[in-house]
């Protein structure tokens, strides 16, 4: 959780811009789209209706209301138009969280963030794949769903104390699942894993339920928290400085939705971020990359060699970091560097006692260097 919040801290513009760009676009496109359908369908004809509206204290009051009388044609317009407006907004909302994703992924590597075009088009770019794997994952999650609520209805039938238990038990069982596979996303825009990321979601998570269903409530615990008393305190400024008139109140209305939007972008990085190290932990990522640093040095490996896929082996905090370069992300040691010393680490990389860039990018993520 520290090094996932830590990301905002120390890289907000990979993390921020290019998702508030994303989520801008297509509030400005439905702005187009109300124009075009404003044109498009023309004059409505209306007739009164007298209806009761109901009132906060429980009671109603008599009113009479304006609806709108649309023509077959009108109403072909309004849903064409609103389909594609959702269309857009699904897709670009999809490439804002890619965009976090890859942007916490980048920081923890210790990369240089992408700029805002091709950070903004490798989004939207991937967004087409994740969106189908969406729905494979939305239609399997609903067949689970019914096949939970069948067994509990059959039991229902038999004996309806032990339906109660039943329901409980598959309601543990829905949260355990969807825990287990919570990692899908990450998986997949990192490994490109398409749909085996399911299963190498459920295989990275396991014997970790506990610690990503901690990660997952404490995160969202705090995130909502947040979230929920700042929306209160903007509202009632908002509502406050609308009530002086209805030109303060739409003047009011342009800082509100900036600041909504900006905090918006903030609270769902601070909800990916910790879930991004997670996997990132889970997979061993970082120890990956000391294997391949330490092949390419041509230095031999510990007495336990890397099992078949190295990608799985978790971090050991005895091992020394490797100082990253700008083209592949490692770098082994110069010609004229000095021989190892009698405590260097992992096949001659640096002394874990020695300083090195390699523990200053670790605590870009966490703010500590790895200790032994």
């Amino acid at each position: 959780m520290d090094r996932g919040f830590a990301l905002l801290r120390h890289h907000p513009r990979a993390l921020l811009l290019p998702q508030l760009v994303l989520n801008i676009v297509p509030l400005l496109f439905a702005l187009l789209l109300v124009l075009i359908g404003y044109f498009a369908v023309g004059d409505v004809a209306t007739h009164l209706e007298e209806g009761r509206d109901s009132t906060i204290f429980g009671d109603s009051t008599l009113g009479v209301h304006e609806v709108p009388d649309f023509t077959d044609g009108q109403l072909a317009t309004i849903i064409v138009l609103g389909l594609i407006a959702l269309v857009v907004y699904v897709w670009f909302v999809m490439a804002a969280t890619v965009s976090v994703v890859r942007g916490a992924d980048r920081a923890l590597e210790g990369r240089e963030h992408l700029k805002l075009r091709p950070a903004m088009c490798d989004g939207l770019r991937e967004t087409p794949k994740l969106f189908g794997l969406g729905i494979v994952f939305t239609i399997a999650a609903t067949l689970v769903l019914i096949g939970v609520i069948i067994v509990v209805y059959l039991f229902s039938l038999a004996a309806g104390a032990l339906a109660v238990l039943v329901g409980i038990a598959a309601f543990a069982f829905l949260i355990w699942l969807g825990v287990r596979v919570l990692l899908w996303p990450v998986v997949h825009l990192s490994e490109h894993a398409g749909l085996g990321s399911f299963k190498r979601a459920f295989v990275l998570s396991k014997g970790r339920f506990w610690v990503l269903f901690g990660i997952l409530v404490l995160v969202g615990i705090v995130v909502m928290v947040v979230s929920s008393v700042v929306s209160l305190l903007l509202s009632l400024l908002f509502s406050a400085v609308s009530s002086i008139s209805d030109e303060a109140g739409v003047v009011a209305a342009i800082p509100y939705v900036i600041v909504s939007s900006i905090l918006g972008v903030v609270f769902t990085a601070g909800f990916i971020a910790p879930i991004v190290v997670s996997y990132r932990t889970l997979a061993g990522r970082d120890t990956a990359d000391l294997w391949a640093a330490a092949g390419a040095m041509g230095a031999p490996g510990p007495a336990d060699a890397p099992p078949a896929d190295p990608a799985v082996r978790r971090w050991d905090a005895t091992e020394a970091p490797v100082a990253p370069s700008s083209s592949s992300g490692w770098a082994a040691p110069a010609a004229q560097d000095p021989p190892p010393t009698s405590g260097a680490g992992l096949g001659g990389l640096p002394d874990p006692g020695t300083p090195s860039d390699a523990e200053e990018r670790w605590g870009r993520g966490s703010g500590d260097p790895p200790t032994s």
